[in-house]
């Protein structure tokens, strides 16, 4: 038979349990999955164009994953955002359905010797995918892919993601 004290002590452990397991839930950040691959070759490219990710209305993403992915590899210039949008407001095309046409129209009007394209999605409110490939622009070769499966209640930690999805991208 238990005492007061211990019956207390249970009780207290319990809430304690379940406090850090709400604790956790709502701020941790965990990656539960990822994979990626990198070319070698695509070391040695000089430019790359940062396409916004599909369903990514705001920017951020693509944002978030641009400083990324610049702070990985600094020595290749990233046009993101604004520099390949404005250069191709009047035209309509899906990043992630490039034709050969479209890739290297794109390719040779600014420069960029791979294009990254991505989608972010999410499944139910308590996590959320961030998936990106980069496209050689003269070939249509894939030149590295990457994977990132993020758990958050909220999932807003978007740098946290992007930063997992450029470390994904491993070299073969």
């Amino acid at each position: 038979m238990e005492t007061q004290w211990e019956e207390q002590m249970k009780l207290r452990f319990t809430f304690l349990g379940l406090f850090l397991l709400i604790v956790v839930s709502i701020t941790g950040c965990v990656q539960q999955a990822g994979s990626g691959f990198l070319r070698r070759e695509f070391l040695e490219y000089k430019s790359v164009a940062i396409l916004r990710f599909e369903r990514d209305d705001s920017g951020q993403v693509s944002q978030a994953f641009a400083s990324n992915f610049h702070k990985r590899f600094p020595q290749i210039s990233v046009l993101a955002g604004r520099v390949f949008l404005d250069n191709f407001r009047e035209e309509e095309f899906n990043p992630n359905q490039l034709d050969d046409e479209t890739r290297l129209k794109i390719g040779r009007k600014i420069g960029a010797q791979a294009l990254i394209t991505g989608s972010v999605y999410s499944p139910n409110i308590s996590s959320w995918f961030l998936q990106m490939k980069i496209i050689d622009t003269e070939t249509g070769k894939m030149m590295g892919r990457s994977t990132v499966e993020i758990n958050s209640l909220m999932a807003t930690d978007i740098n946290e993601a992007t930063r997992l999805a450029v470390e994904k991208l491993s070299l073969q």
